[in-house]
């Protein structure tokens, strides 16, 4: 009983000695990789150098062995991340540093000050950049566009229709799923508000798509739609006769 005794003691003196191995606070210094202590998000506490990279305890200096982070390493902790159906390209060809710093950056979530993580923002095109650095500004821009985006009725612009509102713009994240989604389009089954789960309820078809949130009545739009969009109904086709077959 004694002998147990003085082992958990033992072992409960040496678990801080543990964390410090592991958080490896010798690579982050004045002389070796200075350039993360600046960072304002970090890895979560208790990821060290060591959770990644590999033989990073051995001496590697300038010019020397160096230590490799493996992309495939993401998957290990944030499996969750690659179960959906339908994932982001960054996501699929497992390029993760496109949009996450995995030292550490200067906004939330590892991601650059420039991406916010709101759902609700004014349009500010920094606000953006990060998604930007992909897709096409022209997307977000302009009210009216034949070849911008995808989400229109007719000519009109459904995402900018959607981030420009006045005071209370929607952010990509309220609509899409970032890293994956079940639907097409990456568009998320719901989005959380508190405890409510808003449904958003989208449907592809074959010229534009319909949705169902809890934020608006059930709508629908067609690239090839002249006129406004309709409640529950899209806009008449211009390739359509009133009346007739399609």
């Amino acid at each position: 009983m004694m002998l147990f005794t003085v082992l958990l003691a033992l072992f409960l003196t040496l678990l801080p000695l543990v964390d410090d191995c592991r958080a490896q606070p010798a690579c982050v210094t004045e002389a070796c990789h200075s350039g993360f202590q600046d960072k304002t998000a970090m890895h979560p506490e208790g990821k060290g150098c060591a959770d990644c990279h590999l033989e990073v305890a051995d001496d590697h200096g300038a010019g020397g062995k160096k230590p490799v982070l493996l992309e495939d390493m993401c998957a290990s902790c944030h499996e969750d991340v690659f179960r959906h159906r339908i994932m982001h390209s960054p996501v699929t060809n497992t390029s993760c540093r496109l949009c996450h710093n995995p030292h550490g950056d200067m906004g939330k979530k590892l991601l650059p000050d420039t991406y916010s993580t709101e759902l609700f923002i004014n349009y500010d095109e920094n606000a953006y950049k990060l998604c930007f650095s992909c897709h096409k500004r022209d997307l977000l821009m302009f009210p009216d566009t034949s070849y911008s985006t995808g989400f229109r009725n007719g000519i009109h612009n459904l995402h900018y229709l959607h981030v420009n509102k006045p005071n209370r713009g929607r952010s990509c994240k309220l609509c899409h799923g970032i890293h994956g989604a079940e639907q097409e389009k990456l568009m998320a089954d719901a989005v959380s508000f508190g405890d409510w789960r808003m449904p958003v309820a989208f449907r592809k078809t074959e010229s534009g798509g319909s949705c169902a949130p809890g934020c608006h009545q059930p709508r629908q739009y067609d690239r090839n739609a002249r006129g406004e969009v309709g409640q529950g109904q899209a806009a008449p086709n211009e390739n359509k006769k009133e009346g007739g077959a399609s």
